[in-house]
């Protein structure tokens, strides 16, 4: 399978980048180890290809910096996945946008994009949240 963006409205999933344009590994680097942020991105796209596991930068309606990552691991032969999503620094954090709309923090942006990647995993891949196995990770962060 080929990554995919998914659109939740005002966060939304994209396929991990690190290229000249986009380069998720700094904030990979919050949540795991520099030597392994450094080969996530290439290993993410090998489990895409292998469809074991579905990975994306979570990120606000009008930007590419990463919020969090997202994480759909399919159980093809129950038909069942789970979901967690690690938000990228304090879940506090109060994202800039536009005035007019309501503020949001990172912690908002791993919630609702946990509903919105749920919603997907049944409607497009057939497949059903595991109860209980669908997580928000929350790392601790000096």
């Amino acid at each position: 399978m080929d990554p995919i963006e998914i659109n939740g409205g005002r966060f939304y999933a994209r396929p991990l980048h690190d290229d000249n344009r986009i380069d998720d590994r700094p904030a990979l680097s919050l949540i795991m180890d520099d030597d392994a942020a450094v080969d996530y991105v290439a290993r993410a796209r090998q489990q895409w290809a292998q469809e074991s596991a579905l990975t994306w930068a979570v990120c606000e309606q009008t930007s590419v910096e990463m919020l969090a990552l997202a994480r759909l691991v399919p159980n093809w032969e129950e038909k069942t996945c789970t979901v967690s999503v690690t938000p990228c620094g304090d879940t506090s954090r109060v994202l800039p946008n536009d005035p007019v709309l309501a503020p949001k923090t990172v912690g908002d942006a791993a919630s609702e994009i946990m509903g919105t990647i749920r919603r997907w995993a049944e409607g497009f891949l057939e497949l059903k949240p595991a109860n209980g196995h669908n997580t928000i990770n929350h790392i601790s962060h000096p």
